[in-house]
Order: structure tokens, then C-alpha cells, then sequence
């Protein structure tokens, strides 16, 4: 494979000289997507755009030599795309499986009582009116998608992957800069190199499950990075 150093535009290389990761068609081949063809031709396309980027970050990583927060960064950066793709495959997984959530009611209207004083605390009554309609599909967040598909058995893997997913759902949240418990609960105290491996391992296994792979060698570049910084598949 090239080095980095290919990219660094002041240096002569040609084009053809130049690292570049695996090709958009190859990464679109390999993954397996159902449903309406506008919704998979998209999702194909976005995968392997992001794909892309992942393989660039494992670049960065395997080739620079960063500052411990610019290093943070690259691995936010990476959890945040990893779990962009296991939510866009796990939406086509609960679609094309038909468990995705519809309900057949539909609210129409609220009536908020008047507060009222019941030993010593306010309250108050809301009554939430609903009307039956036909069935539609309810929002769905990450949260709901990995408690779905994990009481289902909807994929093939590992129990324990569930609790990873959901620890890495929540540091997914972190693309939201205001959130945390206290002035240290942040980027920096909570992402490090176990969480990047976790990453990489729950990333890899999604993607090589039978429910979503046509080609496992695609993803090859995340497994020797887990396993040469001492991770076991």
C-alpha cells in the first residue's frame, strides 16, 4: 500500500502514485442491502463513501505521529462514522425484515388541566387524544433500533456485542459538544484507545455478519488494525 506521504501535495507524485483507498464499487458490491431501490442505491452509495473515510482515518493513524488530543479527535471522528454505518445498515435490516415500528393511532390533540396543589407539590393532568389512522411508521432512534433487533435476533452475533453497541451509541452522542456529567466528562477523558479498538471490533463484526456481507476481505484493513494493536477476533 502507498504512504501517506503520496497525499502531501507539494510532493511530484502522479495520480496513479497517489494512496487512494479501495474503490467506491467495491465497497458497494460488498455490502448486502434490500428494499426500495432508490433507498438501497443511496445506501450503498453513502457506505461506501464512508467506508472510505474509515480507511483514511486508519491511515492517519497507522502514519502520523499526533498530538494525545488531535489523536482523541481522529478516534471520535472514527466512532462517529462507524456508528453512522451500523445505524444506516441496521434501518435497512429492520425495513427489509418488517420490524420496524408503525402504530395505527395518531395523536390529534392534548387537554392540560388547570395545576394543582397535592401536598405541597404542583402538578397538573395532561390527557393526550388519539385518532386511528392508517399505519405509518413510527421514528425510530439507534437506541431503539439495537433493543429491537437484539430482542429479535434479527443478526447474527454475539450477545455481547449489544453492550458495546449501546456504549458506543452514547459516545456516537458526543458529536453533540455540550453534553457530559461535570466540567471533566469529556472528548478527551472519554475516548482512548480501548474505545477505538472497540469500535473496530464491533465495526468489523457487523459488517462481516452473514446478514450484510458479500465479501469479508473488503474489510480486512479494520481486522489488522484491531489485531496489531492486540485485539483478538
Amino acid at each position: 500500500t502507498l504512504p501517506f506521504k503520496t497525499l502531501i501535495s507539494k510532493e511530484e507524485y502522479r495520480t496513479s502514485e497517489r494512496w487512494y483507498p479501495e474503490p467506491v464499487d467495491r465497497y458497494k458490491r460488498a455490502i448486502n442491502v434490500w428494499g426500495n431501490e432508490d433507498d438501497a442505491k443511496r445506501l450503498r452509495s453513502n457506505f461506501a463513501y464512508n467506508m472510505q473515510y474509515i480507511e483514511y482515518i486508519e491511515k492517519q493513524l497507522a502514519e502520523l505521529k499526533l498530538s494525545d488530543v488531535i489523536l482523541t479527535m481522529l478516534y471520535k471522528s472514527y466512532i462517529i462514522t462507524g456508528m453512522s454505518i451500523i445505524e444506516g445498515l441496521f434501518v435497512n435490516l429492520l425495513h427489509r425484515t418488517g420490524k420496524w415500528s408503525t402504530s395505527t393511532w395518531e395523536e390529534f390533540s392534548c387537554v392540560v388541566a388547570n395545576p394543582k396543589d397535592i401536598n405541597g407539590d404542583m402538578v397538573k393532568v395532561e390527557t393526550h387524544l388519539f385518532k386511528q389512522v392508517p399505519e405509518y411508521e413510527m421514528r425510530m432512534d439507534l437506541d431503539s433500533m439495537i433493543k429491537k433487533i437484539e430482542k429479535k435476533n434479527l443478526i447474527s452475533i454475539d450477545h455481547d456485542t449489544f453492550p458495546a453497541l449501546k456504549k458506543l451509541r452514547e459516545l456516537r452522542n458526543r458529536v453533540h459538544l455540550q453534553i457530559g456529567d461535570g466540567p471533566y466528562d469529556h472528548d478527551y477523558n472519554c475516548i482512548g484507545f480501548n474505545e477505538i479498538q472497540l469500535m473496530r471490533r464491533i465495526l468489523y463484526t457487523i459488517l462481516t455478519s452473514r446478514e450484510f456481507c458479500n465479501n469479508s476481505s473488503v474489510y480486512d484493513f479494520i481486522k489488522n488494525a484491531y489485531i496489531e494493536r492486540g485485539g483478538t477476533l
